[in-house]
């Protein structure tokens, strides 16, 4: 399943794929007008959506602890994206809720 950036409605913690484009500098130093060539910055992120985490932003995490679930009190590697960078968002797969015994 694919979403687009206009409606980031994700279930929490489904593993995603973002598609999102970053912010940039150019080199140090002077450099010449007419030699600069800016290229744009495609950036893909996966992770599991980490809801609510900071307005403006989809949050994605590396790691979580199922056993903590519904109320999740330890994540681990967050990346905030912000919103309006984010191009497309595919879910990988929906969270399993359910522990092997």
């Amino acid at each position: 399943m694919s979403m687009s950036a206009g409606s980031i409605d994700v279930c929490p913690w489904s593993l995603v794929s973002i598609h999102w484009i970053d912010a940039f500098d150019s080199e140090n130093g002077w450099i010449a007008i007419k030699d600069y060539k800016p290229k744009r910055c495609d950036v893909v992120s996966v992770g599991f959506v980490y809801p609510d985490a900071l307005e403006g932003y989809i949050s994605i995490t590396g790691s979580y602890m199922p056993d903590e679930l519904p109320e999740m009190e330890t994540v681990g590697m967050i990346t905030h994206i912000p919103c309006a960078m984010v191009q497309r968002i595919v879910v990988l797969e929906q969270p399993n809720w359910s522990l092997p015994s």
